[in-house]
């Protein structure tokens, strides 16, 4: 028994050892990258028994076996397999995986699977793990070559791609249209009314009133005094004593603004102010004094009379219209001027009065005169509903219309005609133009216009126009008609038979056909029809010229890629991903590598992100996955459980010696 026991704690001492050495590795390794830790596993050694033991049997209960175990052992030195975390390096070609699986190496005899992806490119231009010199092997299992001077040919462009809105509004083709800026209106005059009576030839009797007077006001003006001499309205001898009609008119002659006409044989007078219209008004007031004399002159009285107005039509004559200061005579003189809608200029002078001797007397003659004056040069004047005189284009598109009317130096008549303002600018068809780049098949580029235009009768429909300067060549096929949207705005389909414009560039033979991709049909993806704004843009080609290699790096699928100095990238070769069914059984071969074992199972080969393998990481190495606080726990439970044993083999040799000393 007490040689087991030195046998036992030898065993307990052995495989603490091997236990430090195991977590001796872990540490010697924590900052190497792409490392795998190992774990120590023990397990007891087989123990024998002293006695068996034995079941219930009677009224005696069952004995438990007595056994006494002989130490342990070593069972396994196992790998973690638990992902290191990634630390950034900046170099373009160290890669790390976030993930299962490994990447590949081969020595040209032997394959090897590695975490650590710290590669570069050797003399052979060949992808190599910069640790040992062993080549990296791709998905189709040959090795990774990289063309540092490799050159990228030019591609011609095949399609353009577009995006933005055409305007749902409709803004064009309009007709230019120049209006006056104000609605022509006729009205009466203010008036009142006096009528003498009495003696078979009517007079005023005012006899009573000599030496008074009366107040005027026109138009809301400052009141005007009118003084009925004593020596003309009183009794004889000492006046004239009744007078006639024109005698009192005479009396409102310096009256501003009013006229007064007087009728001898009636023995009426007509009070009317010159100005037409609501805001012409007059007011008649008994001066101081003189309270009696407004009744006595033909029952006039003292109450504010306004004029009225109304929306002129076709019928007014001119001298009724609210802006005309004074009446027209005939013979007066109109000017009506103006530019035809290419620019050039009309003019001509309406002379008032009864046609055939003079031209007219409405608005109506006035304006069948500027459409003679005008001829049949694309533009038609017209009197609207709401009074405007307006001139617009016959033609739709940009104009240079414009009309003036105005009174001859000299007339009777005068009047504040209104002045004449563009009321809609004349415009082409709605436009929306944008350009690109086209590549053609030896990498030229050549800049291409392109302008979308509405359709005149459907504004729902766009056609596309392309053009280029002469100098670098011509468009064979240049308009693709019929672009259509739906209800909602979204792109419907290009209905006119075509969606290609087709270039011939100087110096190729072959004609290039370049497809118009304006969208999918019924999403908003590419160009829309919405809202007032146009926004529409030729976004990208998909044409490049010729490149050459200036750098390499790898993406997140584990491919290889070079960016050249065009602008373009393109793959030029996939890491292999090895997977194992049991990466725990792969087995060592230093410099952070592994070979396939038995218990691991033949390489599952695939790429990055494919069956179940993890990304890569550019720019990354993955660290240790050895945990240092937990390594240090485990090396002190190894050194007090070596310590341990080392009790028991040194009690035992005690007690040894305790037994030899029994025979003294």
């Amino acid at each position: 028994m007490v040689s087991t026991a030195l046998y036992t704690g030898l065993s307990g001492l052995r495989v603490h050892q091997t236990y430090i050495d195991v977590i001796g590795n872990n540490l010697a390794n924590v900052s190497t990258p792409g490392f795998r830790g190992s774990r120590a596993t023990f397990s007891d050694i087989l123990s024998f028994t002293v006695r068996s033991g034995s079941g219930p049997n009677g009224t005696f209960g069952g004995v438990n076996p007595l056994q006494i175990g002989t130490g342990a052992f070593m069972a396994t030195v196992d790998t973690d397999i638990n992902q290191g975390t990634l630390q950034d390096t900046g170099r373009s070609l160290d890669v790390a995986l976030q993930g299962r699986g490994f990447f590949t190496l081969s020595n040209g005899i032997q394959t090897f699977y590695s975490r650590v992806g710290s590669f570069g490119i050797d003399a052979n231009r060949t992808l190599v793990d910069t640790r040992t010199g062993m080549r990296v092997v791709g998905s189709s299992g040959t090795d990774i070559t990289v063309p540092v001077a490799d050159t990228l040919p030019a591609a011609p462009t095949t399609q353009i791609q577009f995006q933005g809105n055409l305007p749902a509004r409709v803004g064009g083709p309009l007709e230019e249209i120049v209006q006056s800026n104000v609605p022509l209106k006729q009205g009466t005059a203010a008036s009142k009314t006096a009528t003498a009576s009495g003696a078979s030839v009517p007079q005023f009797d005012l006899t009573a009133f000599g030496g008074k007077s009366i107040l005027v006001s026109v138009n809301g003006g400052a009141q005007q005094t009118i003084t009925f001499p004593a020596a003309t309205f009183s009794a004889p001898p000492t006046g004239l004593g009744p007078a006639n009609a024109s005698t009192v008119a005479a009396l409102f002659n310096g009256v501003a603004g009013l006229q007064v006409t007087a009728n001898d044989t009636a023995g009426t007078l007509q009070f009317d102010t010159i100005k037409l219209g609501s805001s012409a008004s007059l007011k008649l007031d008994d001066g101081p004094s003189s309270a009696g004399l407004l009744a006595a002159l033909g029952n006039l009285n003292a109450t504010l009379q306004s004029g009225t107005e109304q929306v002129a039509t076709g019928s007014t004559n001119i001298s009724q219209l609210t802006a005309r200061n004074s009446a027209y005579a005939t013979n007066d003189a109109i000017t009506v001027r103006g530019t035809k809608p290419d620019g050039s200029v009309f003019s001509d002078t309406f002379v008032y009065g009864t046609p055939p001797a003079q031209d007219g007397t409405t608005i109506d003659q006035l304006v069948a005169f500027i459409n003679t004056t005008l001829g049949n040069t694309g533009a038609t004047a017209t009197l609207t509903a709401d009074g405007n005189i307006r001139l617009a284009a016959n033609d739709k598109g940009e104009a240079q219309l414009s009309l003036f009317l105005g009174d001859v130096t000299g007339n009777t008549g005068t009047a504040s005609w209104p002045n004449f303002v563009v009321a809609q600018q004349g415009t082409d068809a709605d436009t929306a133009v944008t350009s690109i780049d086209v590549v053609d098949s030896q990498g030229r580029t050549h800049p291409v216009t392109l302008t979308f235009t509405r359709s005149v009768t459907d504004p729902t429909v766009w056609d596309l126009q392309g053009e280029v300067d002469s100098a670098e060549g011509a468009i064979t096929q240049a308009s693709i008609g019929q672009i259509r949207f739906n209800d909602n705005g979204s792109f419907n389909v290009i209905g006119g038979g075509t969606n290609t414009l087709s270039f011939a560039w100087n110096g190729i033979s072959a004609a290039q056909s370049v497809q118009v991709n304006l969208g999918t049909s019924g999403q908003f993806d590419g160009v829309a029809q919405l809202g007032n704004t146009a926004t529409v843009a030729a976004v990208d080609q998909d044409g490049y010229a010729a490149g050459t290699l200036l750098n390499v790096g790898f993406s997140n699928a584990g491919e290889l890629v070079g960016y050249y100095s065009n602008g373009q990238s393109q793959t030029l070769d996939t890491l292999r991903i090895s997977m194992f069914s049991n990466e725990a059984g792969l087995v060592r071969a230093g410099d952070t590598m592994f070979i396939e074992s038995p218990n691991s199972d033949d390489a599952i080969t695939t790429t990055a992100n494919a069956a179940g393998a993890g990304s890569v990481r550019a720019g990354q190495l993955e660290n240790s996955n050895v945990d240092i606080a937990r390594e240090f726990v485990n090396l002190i439970e190894a050194q007090r459980g070596f310590q341990a044993n080392s009790r028991v083999i040194t009690t035992t040799d005690e007690i040894l010696a305790e037994l030899m000393n029994i025979v003294r």
